[in-house]
């Protein structure tokens, strides 16, 4: 039965049983005047939604007889008392029958999503809310939330320690070309906003300095990508650190994405087999375009203005982890975001756009979707693992592919006995001789990612265990290869 005149979707049923989320949250009557305003803070900071307050937290209809009608009238008057810009809501009186039968009221606030401010309490507090909980912000996550809402505008504050001389001048002549303008490099990045004069001297702004800057990191530290590649699936620390590749970049937003994707690309695997038709067909390990976009969409997107963070890519043997400073912008959740788009730095997504970078516009998530499909890959999968980040994670299919390869290698008895006595780069190289058919010294140190000293020492340990065989007339033979030994 519908109990709401404001929005008819709300039922008994609904608000007694449906579990706490970010846009329902349950109040006893007792809960405390001051409480109670920092939840309808926590809902206009974030997305908006419904209090009932005479609930409880396991639903049961307790209304406000118990607590007089003061309690009720003060809980009504808590948003001119408590907080300030007030939210737009509203407060719905509801009669109603509470848990012992008895005629009894309860209150519903309806709160609307502030759009361009933020709500504070009486004591200059702010919360949001974050999941099924109300969270008292940190003076970053404040500072995070007022560029968010447009209170401040973190592209176009000034750094006044900047000057022309930080202008990648390359970078700055690229753009010109990709949009065609004519005129003079200061003209050009004057007109779009990225150079601003004070006291007569020229300085870049924080979006300028991103894009245009030559060094970036140096004005905003946390302004770059680090790439991560590990050997096996986990992260292992002290004796068993298990990095075999660790990059960072730190250029501008559009020379970093660049040298970051092709970077990547050379540390992803490749799974060559033989198809239907007895050709060898090579397939990667994941699609480009979905870690490509994600790349693109955690540069772009990012909170630029969270000073201890930067954008983490993590290449493990079974996964692909992109990790993004800052939550899903504006109204976007984790469950819209396939259909919303929200840009919180929209100088730099444009500029991005202009050069050919930010290349799917609405479309770049679900496009991600249906590459993975594609490839026959599970879906990816985004989370906010601390509330105030994004994480993309895409998996791969290398462990089966790998799996099969491996039972078919080991049908050979010659293997088959010695293969646990091979260690984990041992048995790659060997799968990959076995796969491929044959392989050089030159091939194995780039798919072990080791030196070529490693990767021949690794080849005529096989060679003396009576796996593999080299081809070549002699030692110095360039045409020589290893191949499995008959």
């Amino acid at each position: 039965m519908n109990i709401s005149k404001i929005n008819t979707s709300l039922t008994i049923e609904y608000l007694t049983k449906t579990p706490e989320n970010l846009y329902l949250d349950r109040k006893r009557a007792k809960v405390s005047l001051q409480d109670l305003a920092n939840e309808v803070a926590s809902f206009a900071n974030a997305n908006g939604g419904v209090i009932a307050v005479g609930i409880t937290d396991d639903g049961i209809i307790e209304g406000f007889n118990s607590y007089g009608t003061k309690k009720l009238n003060d809980c009504q008057k808590i948003v001119s008392s408590y907080l300030n810009p007030a939210p737009a809501y509203q407060c719905e009186l509801v009669n109603i029958k509470n848990q012992k039968d008895d005629d009894d009221n309860i209150l519903l606030f309806h709160i609307e999503p502030a759009m361009n401010y933020i709500v504070r309490n009486n004591k200059d507090e702010v919360y949001c809310r974050q999941g099924d909980s109300s969270i008292k912000l940190t003076s970053d996550q404040i500072r995070s939330l007022e560029y968010d809402r447009k209170e401040r505008d973190f592209e176009t504050e000034v750094l006044f320690d900047s000057s022309i001389d930080d202008i990648d001048l390359d970078m700055v002549e690229l753009y010109k070309k990709k949009i065609g303008a004519k005129v003079s490099n200061e003209q050009v990045l004057k007109a779009r906003g990225f150079l601003r004069e004070r006291q007569g001297k020229l300085h870049l702004t924080k979006a300028g300095m991103l894009l245009f800057g030559k060094n970036p990191s140096v004005y905003l530290p946390s302004a770059r990508v680090r790439v991560l590649k590990f050997e096996g699936n986990n992260f292992q620390v002290g004796t068993e650190m298990n990095i075999v590749k660790d990059k960072t970049f730190d250029f501008c937003l559009y020379k970093t994405i660049e040298q970051a994707r092709d970077f990547i690309n050379s540390q992803l695997r490749e799974f060559t087999h033989l198809n239907q038709e007895g050709i060898f067909e090579t397939v990667p390990e994941y699609p480009e375009f979905a870690w490509y976009e994600g790349l693109v969409n955690a540069v772009t997107h990012r909170d630029y203005s969270n000073s201890g963070e930067h954008i983490t890519i993590k290449l493990f043997d079974d996964r692909l982890e992109i990790y993004s400073p800052g939550r899903l912008g504006g109204f976007v959740t984790l469950d819209t975001m396939r259909t919303k788009r929200y840009s919180r730095n929209p100088q730099i997504a444009r500029v991005l756009n202009e050069l050919g970078i930010v290349r799917e516009l609405n479309e770049g998530v679900k496009r991600i979707y249906s590459e993975m499909q594609r490839f026959f890959l599970k879906d990816p999968i985004y989370s906010e693992p601390d509330r105030n980040s994004v994480l993309l994670v895409l998996d791969n299919n290398i462990v089966m592919r790998s799996k099969r390869k491996e039972e078919s290698m080991l049908k050979d008895n010659t293997i088959q006995y010695k293969w646990e006595n091979l260690n984990y780069l041992e048995k790659q190289v060997l799968t990959t001789i076995f796969d491929k058919g044959e392989i050089s010294s030159e091939e194995t140190a780039r798919i072990i990612n080791r030196g070529k000293t490693t990767a021949v020492k690794i080849l005529n340990k096989l060679v003396d265990m009576n796996l593999i065989v080299w081809t070549g007339t002699s030692k110095s033979d360039n045409k020589g290869k290893y191949i499995i030994k008959n």
